[in-house]
């Protein structure tokens, strides 16, 4: 008996090792130059030295692998110091149910190096490698980790199981841990922020309760160039009268005997230098501070951060966006590894890479070109009836190519068309995809799986060709405001309106515009407002709100015979954050002035006359080039469903161009807002109305019945020529009925006119 008590001991001894090594698993990887048993040392030696995280500055979004061999690349910002001390990578995952743990493994590359490999075995919650990093392995600057996961189903070998394969890196526990701590005033700590509980990179404006507009409006440009220094596409701004918790930034405005500040604001201001300054704060906690008078002072030492210690850092964002996306800007043509994409052997059943075009605000869809993917690849001998390669543009499927040979093929510059019209201004998603099943597929035995032999090759070497687009844009069109900003992008002001001044609606107008501000490029010259526009204004305006639908967008839409997603409301008092925002007496006599006084047509000189003239015509042209998208069906949303609406309406009584984002209350207009400034969602936008569904946060667009068009810029012939040619695709039937036209009017002169006109001799 008492034998039996101590094997009772000894077993459930044995059951708590097992369970924290599992918990732990710091040994289940093997580092490139590190056995398994030195790198768990490292770890624990050192345990005890307390360490900042240094967050990817990709969001969880684009740290999701997906497929059987999937490949990902996750960049963290450094400081000498940080590099002279090494430090640890983090990866925390968790994976599908799906992946078979057998073989699933998740091999890891910094700057270009092999750096460590672990399996892939945790689908019941998430599980930390720390991998040791030595300073020699690791840049000043940027540093690059590349990942490639190789995971393959437990028990389906067909073709549609390989999309339930996936393995998603955790960005709130991810990233650099690093014992040395970041100077006070180093702008380049900024990239370094945590992410909060949320998974968002939270900017917190801290404003009084008294007059907080005042405060916010002189911190637009200042928020959007922070959203520019991170270049995070995972960005929340809130507003409060006191600092966070946790992760995040506090940004704290002002002049420190302002006695409209807060409190916290005046001492942080107070201890500040004067000029826009950084120092670090508690629990991950940054502090950024702008001290100055007035917001003419504001402006000026923004200008000179921006000039200065904040350019470098800018510039790295912008030129690491366009080193990954396909600019449809001008015509050319682009390879795959102008882009970042690496040839790699593929041996698995789906091949899949994606890339990003981004196309200009005026854009026009039509069939008149082509965007050409050139492709350079090759197919293993052996593979089964039913290879082919697929091509999927914004999530439609466009082109496909038979890829079946017994005997292997190799594609040399093949083209494969892709239609203009499924593309959409702003940015595109493409995807590539070859489908390659063997036949012992069939017998789905993991023993017999040949992974050594690669199926597949997508060779770098494959280009995209941009052709010449037709520049005419169109109203409304969510996809040109998501993608580019248009129409708040350029130099005139716009307004931004926020219903009632709350910390909810002020914080979802503030993360809508850093969102627009990273799509544009740069800050975007907002003017914050307070209350509903007038709807005889001509200045475009983004409205943000929380109710029933406004009733000035129902009378611009009922002017315009839409039909109405929403219930009008009660129309409500316009108020302006200063009086100064309001229509003055002398302007309105300068109006009344200048209608009383103008000219009569016919005393207008020439070149008045003629600039009216193609005013006109450019009127009765943008009338003609209405049109009906072709092979997109509206979905309705139940009202009830709604968890937020953006719609664009242009203005019938001026050239405005007004932007409604709406929920039924504050708590749904945050998670709306959320939701909708995902990198995913937001570049999907299309359309005049987009719906998320709270039922499942999935986006639905709706279609306008016809669109207006804002004056054309490019009056070239072959500018012109393309629009014919884009308009006549769009209206099939008069095409057509051209056609017979000229038909019939060639056979009546041959039947009828030659005959009567006889024949003439020449002797």
């Amino acid at each position: 008996m008492h034998n039996l008590e101590i094997l009772r001991r000894l077993s459930a001894a044995a059951i708590l090792v097992c369970l924290s090594a599992n918990a732990s698993r710091a040994g289940d990887f093997v580092p490139a130059d590190l056995g398994a048993a030195s790198v768990q040392s490292t770890v624990q030696a050192g345990s005890d030295i307390p360490r900042q995280m240094v967050a990817f500055r990709q969001s969880g979004t684009a740290m999701r692998l997906e497929g059987e061999d999937a490949p990902r690349e996750l960049t963290f910002y450094l400081s000498p110091d940080q590099v002279t001390t090494a430090g640890i990578l983090r990866l925390s995952y968790t994976n599908a149910v799906s992946v078979m743990p057998d073989d699933a493994v998740l091999d890891v590359e910094l700057n270009g190096k092999p750096l460590a490999a672990f399996p892939i075995r945790s689908p019941n919650g998430p599980a930390t490698h720390d991998i040791p990093v030595a300073a020699k392995d690791l840049t000043v600057g940027w540093n690059q980790i590349r990942l490639r996961a190789k995971q393959h189903h437990r028990i389906d070998c067909s073709v549609p199981a390989t999309y339930e394969l996936w393995t998603q890196i955790d960005p709130l526990v991810s990233g650099f841990l690093t014992s040395a701590r970041p100077k006070d005033g180093d702008f380049a700590s900024l990239l370094s922020v945590g992410r909060n509980g949320d998974g968002a990179t939270e900017i917190r404006v801290i404003a009084g309760q008294d007059a907080p507009q005042t405060t916010l409006r002189d911190s637009l440009s200042l928020v959007q160039t922070l959203a520019l220094v991170l270049g995070r596409e995972d960005l929340s701004v809130s507003v409060g009268d006191i600092g966070g918790s946790g992760p995040g930034i506090d940004l704290y405005l002002g002049d420190p005997l302002d006695a409209k500040l807060p409190q916290p604001a005046r001492d942080a201001l107070a201890a500040a230098p004067r000029g826009l300054f950084v120092r670090q704060g508690e629990n991950g906690r940054l502090v950024v501070t702008m001290r100055g008078s007035n917001k003419s002072e504001f402006q000026s030492l923004l200008l000179a951060a921006v000039n200065g210690p904040l350019l470098p850092l800018i510039r790295t964002n912008k030129l690491a966006m366009a080193q990954t996306r396909i600019d449809g800007e001008s015509p050319g043509t682009h390879s795959l590894s102008s882009i970042g994409y690496q040839t790699t052997p593929f041996a698995g059943r789906l091949f899949q890479t994606s890339f990003d075009v981004v196309m200009p605000a005026d854009f026009y869809p039509g069939d008149y070109a082509t965007v050409d993917l050139n492709l350079n690849a090759a197919t293993a001998p052996g593979l089964a009836p039913g290879t082919q390669l697929l091509v999927r543009v914004n999530e439609r499927a466009v082109a496909s190519l038979v890829l079946y040979d017994p005997e292997g093929t190799t594609l040399k510059d093949k083209p494969l068309e892709l239609p203009l019209r499924a593309f959409h201004p702003g940015v595109n998603h493409v995807r590539v995809l070859a489908e390659l099943p063997l036949a012992s597929d069939l017998a789905c035995d993991p023993a017999q799986r040949e992974e050594t032999r690669s199926r597949f090759l997508l060779l770098e070497e494959t280009t995209v060709t941009i052709p010449p687009l037709a520049r005419a844009g169109r109203l409304p069109d969510l996809a040109a405001f998501a993608g580019t900003s248009f129409p708040l992008k350029g130099s005139a002001a716009f307004d931004l309106y926020v219903d009632t001044a709350t910390p909810a609606r002020l914080g979802s107008a503030l993360t809508l515009l850093t969102r627009l501000a990273l799509s544009a490029g740069h800050p975007l010259p907002a003017e914050l407002k307070i209350g509903r526009p007038d709807p005889r204004q001509s200045t475009n305006a983004l409205i943000v709100g929380a109710g029933d639908e406004p009733l000035e967008l129902a009378e611009l839409a009922g002017q315009k015979g839409d039909r109405l997603p929403f219930s009008a409301t009660d129309d409500l008092v316009t108020a302006s954050v200063t009086a100064g925002d309001q229509l003055s007496d002398s302007q309105a006599l300068l109006d009344a002035f200048q209608v009383e006084t103008r000219l009569e047509h016919d005393q207008l000189s020439l070149k008045s006359r003629a600039s009216d003239w193609v005013a006109t015509a450019s009127t009765t042209i943008n009338r003609w080039l209405a049109y009906k998208d072709i092979g997109r069906e509206d979905v309705k949303v139940d009202p009830r469903d709604k968890l937020i609406s953006v719609r664009q309406v242009a203005s019938s009584e001026s050239s405005a161009v007004w932007t409604y984002v709406n929920a039924t209350d504050e708590t749904l207009l945050q998670q709306g807002v959320a939701a909708l400034t995902k990198a995913a969602t937001w570049t999907a936008l299309e359309g005049e109305e987009s719906v998320i569904r709270r039922s499942d946060l999935e986006l639905v667009n709706r279609y306008p019945e016809s669109y207006s068009f804002f004056p054309i810029t490019d009056t070239s012939p072959v500018n012109l020529r393309r629009l014919a040619a884009a308009w006549l695709s769009d209206n099939f039937i008069i095409y057509v009925g051209l056609v017979l036209a000229l038909m019939g009017g060639f056979g009546w002169w041959v039947g009828y006119v030659v005959p009567r006109k006889g024949v003439r001799t020449v002797e």
